[in-house]
């Protein structure tokens, strides 16, 4: 907490890579002082703004801030950041933190595009404008260069969080397995099922819920006592059909 951190952090990959919850078990665990805000319940500049607010007010008073904050400009802002910086005695813990660590969590930030003109540039040197030690992290689907404004602001360091390997899908999924079944008999499963579906989807949660749905036709074999957990040829053979056709509409939720 005593160190200066850089005043803007830009990190992006594709959805379900982690990014969020890396960010969030980082700075539990390193007992960070920090503010998320999701910019798609907040797409406004206003709400964004205000929001921010009422969260270091309730980290000064302990408990859920209910009175309203009204912050209409960016000058509005500053001025009330500053002293809701100061009522959290963040300011002494050399300037690091007075500011939170200001995360602007979303899994589409995409809409500070539409904000206001000002408002992406002010929050990429918002530690500069409040005096403070803030760093803001923005969390995004896509590249900086489509955030970037055609007038000019300060670079981000950017950061890129790739796709899971098929191997840490296998891991990550693999740990799910329901309780009835051994766990090897769920990742030979998982294994069977990155097979057919790696190719097309790689995204952690459309997989995992498809793991769900297909899993019981998986069972079927053995809860007949037709096949043993062992026996993956015949486990195969009965739930191949049903991947194929699941196959076809990944993503559309008509399989149920």
């Amino acid at each position: 907490r005593q160190q200066f951190s850089f005043p803007s952090i830009f990190i992006y990959g594709h959805t379900s890579s982690g990014k969020t919850y890396v960010m969030q078990t980082l700075l539990t665990t390193l007992q960070l002082p920090h503010v998320f805000v999701n910019c798609v319940e907040y797409f406004t500049s206003r709400l964004l703004l205000e929001e921010i607010l009422i969260q270091l007010q309730s980290c000064s008073s302990g408990t859920e801030q209910t009175s309203p904050v009204h912050c209409d400009t960016l000058n509005d802002f500053v001025r009330l950041f500053k002293q809701a910086v100061a009522s959290c005695e963040l300011q002494d813990q050399t300037l690091y933190i007075v500011s939170n660590f200001i995360l602007m969590s979303s899994p589409i930030p995409e809409q500070l595009r539409e904000m206001e003109a000002n408002i992406l540039p002010a929050f990429l040197r918002l530690q500069e404008l409040t005096d403070l030690n803030v760093t803001v992290v923005l969390l995004s689907e896509i590249v900086w260069e489509l955030f970037r404004p055609n007038t000019g602001c300060f670079e981000p360091f950017t950061m890129y969080f790739p796709d899971y390997s098929i191997g840490h899908l296998q891991k990550i999924l693999s740990q799910n397995h329901p309780p009835e079944y051994s766990a090897d008999f769920y990742a030979a499963y998982i294994n069977i099922l990155l097979g057919v579906f790696y190719m097309v989807c790689r995204d952690l949660k459309e997989l995992r819920h498809l793991a769900a749905l297909n899993f019981a036709k998986y069972c079927e074999p053995v809860v007949r006592g037709e096949a043993n957990e062992r026996d993956t040829r015949k486990l195969w053979k009965n739930i191949e059909p049903h991947l194929k056709k699941a196959m076809q509409t990944v993503y559309l939720r008509e399989i149920s």
